[in-house]
């Protein structure tokens, strides 16, 4: 058997376990996703049951946004699958940086709306992380709109 003809074999047999890794992943995604909205549902029942009503709400939110992640890293998934496989499309790893940043935004809004007490340094960090995030969702944005820009540029 030839080295070349030896190679292609190894070079499949990578490419099919890479699948089979991905739809393992895949799964797990789903699986995992399920069990986040679920608790998060659950989560607005037991909101009446939370001495302070706000920290049931930053529970649920925080819930379904991991949820979106996890949704945003499955659509990932299928982008490698689909038709864009040979490309490495990179603006759904964009999409789910963005919504990241989001969740950590709207947690930080809530923490600095319904603190006990006014530290103006802990306020400063807070305002820092703020203009931080916003920098960074606006980073990525930008990302976005040239990636598609050079899709369409093809």
């Amino acid at each position: 058997m030839n080295l070349a003809r030896w190679n292609y074999y190894v070079q499949e047999f990578f490419v099919k376990f890479e699948r089979v890794l991905y739809i393992l992943i895949g799964l797990g995604i789903l699986i995992a996703t399920g069990f986040i909205i679920f608790y998060g549902f659950k989560g607005i029942l037991d909101i009446p049951s939370y001495v302070n009503f706000t920290e049931g709400i930053i529970g649920v939110l925080d819930k379904f946004l991991i949820a979106m992640m996890f949704l945003e890293v499955f659509y990932t998934l299928q982008v490698i699958f689909g038709e864009e496989y040979k490309l490495k499309c990179l603006e759904p790893f964009l999409l789910v940086g963005i919504i990241a940043l989001v969740r950590r935004l709207l947690i930080v809004g809530f923490e600095i709306a319904h603190t006990s007490s006014f530290d103006p340094e802990r306020f400063k960090y807070y305002l820092f992380e703020i203009l931080a995030i916003g920098i960074l969702i606006l980073m990525l944005i930008g990302g976005i709109a040239i990636l598609r820009k050079l899709r369409v540029g093809r």
